[in-house]
């Protein structure tokens, strides 16, 4: 009975780990580059049950779940819609990979494109991290810049720089704050970066489906929670009226 308080607890514990996960897509979905968070359980070992017999022999009945856990959290990598603001500064990418920033800790890989230019005219985050090209930060730029499909970046009919887009292998990333992701390993330029100006992908995150999923995960935590409860009640039976007998 104690081992079934276990497993109903792990349950109870993983059904909030996915909440919190759908809740972090829900605020997020109308950050620009978001990519939904997927949260995956994995069952513990199961346990073989056996009956003993009067002449002492076993019989199986079964295996006997210990519980379950979330395993890891990753992200839906499918493109999101496309939003045209005919911003110079918004930048859009169209295929796998991430813009590269500079932050003061160092590189840092984002699907974001909400730039912007600053008083000096450098492209930057909304945040206020310089956006990275192949020839260092890119800037000055004046306002009649242009960016090519292939992220070729253009001022005043000149070829200025070259959006620095890399591709990072899922398991090397680590997020930080909403849109920005740190990478130690894996980090390698794009092939075949398509960009759109004047665009911003939006978040792939579908309210309707994390309603549904948050629907499903709060069934399956009250249901261990009412497994608990009873099973406080049966052990508070057992421990009471154990004496009396």
């Amino acid at each position: 009975m104690i081992r079934g308080l276990y497993t109903s607890a792990t349950g109870m514990i993983a059904a909030q780990t996915q909440s919190e996960v759908i809740g972090d897509n829900v605020v997020n979905i109308k950050t620009a580059g978001f990519k939904e968070q997927l949260a995956s359980n994995i069952s513990f070992p199961s346990k073989q049950i056996y009956r003993i017999g009067g002449d002492n022999t076993s019989v199986a009945l079964g295996g006997m779940g210990t519980g379950l856990g979330v395993d890891q959290v990753t992200r839906s990598n499918v493109q999101g819609s496309l939003d045209v603001t005919d911003a110079k500064t918004d930048l859009a990418l169209k295929t796998l990979g991430y813009f590269v920033v500079q932050t003061p800790d160092g590189d840092r890989y984002t699907r974001n494109g909400h730039f912007q230019l600053d008083s000096e005219g450098m492209l930057r985050t909304a945040e206020g991290f310089t956006v990275q090209g192949e020839e260092g930060p890119i800037g000055p730029l004046s306002l009649d810049f242009s960016v090519s499909s292939e992220g070729v970046i253009f001022d005043q009919g000149q070829e200025v720089n070259h959006l620095r887009i890399v591709e990072i292998p899922e398991d090397a990333l680590q997020r930080e704050g909403q849109s920005l992701y740190n990478a130690t390993e894996g980090v390698q330029a794009a092939v075949g970066a398509q960009v759109q100006q004047g665009a911003i992908e939006r978040s792939n995150v579908n309210l309707s489906g994390q309603l549904v999923n948050m629907m499903s995960v709060m069934k399956a935590y009250e249901a261990n929670q009412k497994v608990i409860q009873t099973q406080d009640e049966l052990l508070g039976k057992a421990v009471n009226e154990v004496g009396k007998i």
